[in-house]
């Protein structure tokens, strides 16, 4: 029961701030703390997608997780 309090504590965190980098990188990117110059960069934008994605999965393996800590 703890991994599913556990679970829903990941995905209300990195699941809110995957949906951020996934959907809105514009919004992301304004909110940095970087410089224009390197704000600019496509390659910026690719790994604040690239983050979305790994944020994702941590969430993911997270339930998976907690779903196989029942039947053990």
């Amino acid at each position: 029961m703890e991994l599913f309090i556990v679970a829903i504590l990941i995905t209300l965190i990195f699941g809110s701030i995957s949906y951020m980098l996934l959907k809105h990188p514009e919004g992301a990117i304004q909110m940095s703390s970087f410089s224009d110059k390197f704000k600019k960069k496509p390659y910026f934008k690719m790994f604040l997608k690239f983050m979305g994605w790994w944020f994702l999965l941590l969430v993911i393996a997270a339930w998976i997780v907690a779903i196989i800590s029942l039947f053990e």
